[in-house]
């Protein structure tokens, strides 16, 4: 009877012991990498879309009629205090006076000369001639910019000062006979830029926009020093100019012919360029 209630007594207590697990088939729990939370649903939508004006890039300010000033390190503004020799008008059928305005410098800042300032355009147009290094313009561009792409105001000041063409023009110096250029109901303005460096890269019928590097300042042609000679006249609109020179026997009939008609026939009729940076330093302040 004793040996079995021992027996019994042994068994109760050994199914009371607790089991000891010696499996490695699962890790630790601090060894188990914790899962990436996903983004909440809404952040994924702000994060994707923006808002449409965030990618829209801003928008300058922009003028239909832009004027840019001739030369490098310069303004319109500080040009008066470079100017060496003003216009001054001829009348019809002469060449003398000053059939443009003479830019230049000894010294100004660190610079001890104009030589190899760049030159710009200061309307934006249509090359319509280049000239190699002849008499008396040497390396020259001449661009053509359509009046009608001028202001109101300026367009009407223009056709003012636009005279009558004259008829039997009596012209100073040996001129061939001129052939005058086609006529048509536009005018435009032709702006010529002498004395250039080198000889000009462009061709006619390039277009150019306003403040392009034409080429750099010059002693070419009948120059006695480094300065840019630009020249601004009002005439019909397309013009072919064809190859101008003068002042030598050398050369053509044509070339002489040309000048003539450019200079003094009345067609291509001078104004001072300041009437276009004033026009546009008056726009700016409005």
């Amino acid at each position: 009877m004793k040996w079995r209630c021992l027996l019994i007594m042994t068994i109760f207590l050994s199914a009371c012991q607790p089991q000891v697990v010696t499996s490695t088939a699962l890790p630790p729990a601090n060894t188990v990498e914790p899962t990436a939370a996903p983004l909440p649903t809404q952040t994924m939508s702000r994060t994707s879309q923006q808002p449409t004006q965030t990618m829209e890039m801003p928008t300058s300010t922009t003028h239909a009629f832009r004027v840019c000033c001739p030369l490098e390190e310069e303004t319109l503004e500080t040009l008066p205090s470079i100017l060496v020799n003003p216009l001054v008008i001829p009348a019809f059928g002469r060449d003398d006076g000053h059939h443009g305005l003479d830019f230049s410098y000894y010294r100004r800042g660190t610079r001890e000369s104009i030589q190899g300032i760049e030159v710009y355009a200061i309307l934006s147009g249509t090359i319509s001639l280049t000239l190699p290094d002849e008499i008396p313009y040497g390396n020259t561009i001449i661009i053509e910019t359509p009046l009608s792409e001028l202001p109101g105001p300026l367009q009407d000041k223009l056709k003012s000062l636009y005279q009558p063409i004259p008829e039997n023009v009596q012209y100073q110096g040996e001129c061939p006979e001129i052939s005058p250029p086609t006529l048509t109901e536009n005018l435009s303005v032709y702006h010529l830029y002498a004395h250039l460096e080198n000889s000009p890269s462009f061709q006619k019928g390039d277009l150019i926009n306003c403040g392009v590097q034409l080429g750099t300042v010059g002693n070419s042609g009948r120059s006695s020093n480094h300065h840019l000679h630009l020249e601004t006249r009002l005439g019909p609109s397309g013009a072919d100019l064809g190859d101008m020179a003068f002042y030598e026997t050398k050369y053509t009939e044509a070339q002489r012919a040309n000048y003539c008609l450019w200079r003094m026939s009345g067609y291509f009729q001078l104004f001072d360029p300041y009437l276009i940076f004033n026009a546009w330093l008056a726009d700016l302040t409005h």
